[in-house]
This record gives structure tokens, sequence and C-alpha cells, in this order.
């Protein structure tokens, strides 16, 4: 006797094992698409590497970088020093040079008589007179300190320019190079008006002035009541 089977039960069994095949493939290729592609976290993980790697290399350019701008400033400074020195030495060389022509200006007598440091008498003396002061004026009057309050190693006080009634102290040079000759001018002046317990006017005879310290000689000037005459020796 041959056996039948429900062909409505035969087509659930056909549906049930097609589910359970279609099932199981999609298992398998899920698996194997995992071992193949990368889930979210790890491609997240995966930039996160790059972003590392990234920063380390910016990191390792920048350090390089500040290596050789440090090479390039030393360099830079090396060679601005050698051009400073080299600049100072040729200064020091062209000063030298007018210290010399200044010396020897110094102890020349222009024609006029008695030459205070290469100024002559007779140019001082006109300055004066346009100042309505036709003095009998004394040249290089010496003076003894004896507190040493002027120089520290010798108690004489040279004067350049002296007078007295009308009282006048003067200080003279062809060339100031830099403020020391005006600060012991202003010592002398001191040490005379605390000799004579008089107040003296004061002048400064100078033909040219360094300009490094022409401002600052300015103020000291002022701030001391000191007159500067720069004579003109065509008028």
């Amino acid at each position: 006797m041959k056996m039948t089977i429900d062909p409505e039960l035969l087509k659930e069994i056909e549906k049930t094992i097609e589910k359970k095949v279609v099932e199981s493939l999609e298992t398998i290729q899920l698996a194997q698409l995992r071992k193949e592609f990368l889930t979210r976290q790890d491609f997240l993980d995966s930039m996160d590497r790059m972003d590392k790697r990234f920063e380390e290399l910016i990191k390792h350019m920048n350090l390089r970088f500040e290596a050789m701008q440090k090479q390039i400033d030393k360099r830079f400074e090396a060679s601005q020093r050698e051009m400073n020195q080299r600049f100072e030495a040729l200064q020091k060389q062209i000063d030298k040079r007018f210290d010399k022509v200044y010396e020897r200006l110094d102890s020349i007598d222009l024609g006029y008589g008695y030459v205070v440091e290469g100024m002559a008498y007779s140019i001082i003396k006109r300055e004066f007179k346009q100042r309505d002061l036709d003095l009998d004026l004394k040249i290089r009057q010496h003076f003894t300190d004896e507190n040493y309050t002027v120089h520290p190693d010798t108690q004489d006080v040279e004067v350049d320019i002296f007078h007295i009634k009308p009282n006048i102290i003067g200080e003279a040079s062809l060339k100031i190079f830099n403020l020391d000759k005006v600060r012991t001018f202003i010592k002398k002046i001191e040490f005379l008006e605390k000799t004579y317990k008089d107040n003296f006017k004061r002048f400064l005879f100078c033909f040219k002035i360094d300009d490094r310290i022409k401002g600052e000689l300015i103020n000291l000037l002022q701030k001391y009541n000191i007159e500067l005459i720069i004579p003109k020796i065509d008028s």
C-alpha cells in the first residue's frame, strides 16, 4: 500500500526548509562580511590612529623647522655681530683719525694770539663782545683744590676762561666726544662758586659736538644753566 503525503503539509515543509536555508546563508554571509569589512567602531579606531600619526608627523616637522630656524638665527646673529664689529672697528679708526686732526689743530696758533684748545683768544673775545661783554678775559687760570673735589688725582684746577666782576667761567674745546669733559667743567663751576662764594655765568665754547651725545649734552647744559657757544670762524 502506497503512502501519500498531504500536499498542503508538503508545501509547509518546503517553506520551512527554505526559510531555514535562507537564514543560515544570511548568517554565514554576515559573518563573512564582518571578517572582510570594518565595523563602525573599527573605522573610528582606524581614523583615530591616523590622526595620531598625522599629529606625530606635524610635531616632528615642527621640531625640524624650529631646529632649522635656530640654526638660521644663529648664523644671522653671528653675521650681524661680525658686521657690527667691523663697523665699530671702522668707526674707531675714523674717530682716531679725526682725533689726531683735532689734536693737531689744538696745538696750532691761528695767528690771533693765545690759543685755548685750538681756539684763538680773539675768537672767544669776539663772542663775548657780541654779548656786550668787552672784557679782559683771563685764560688758563690755575687754582688749588685742596679737597680734590674736581680731580681725584690732582689738586690743580685749570679754567680755560675766567673773569671776576662780572663773574665768568668758561670751557673751550674744538670737539666734544663725550660728556666727561662737561661733567668736569660742572665740578669746576661748583668749586669756583664755593671758593668765591658767588655765582658765575657759565659758557661752553665748542666748534663741533658728536651727534651721538648731542641730545644728552644739551639737556645737561640746560640743567646747569650753561650757555653753549659755537663760534663762526668766517665772521
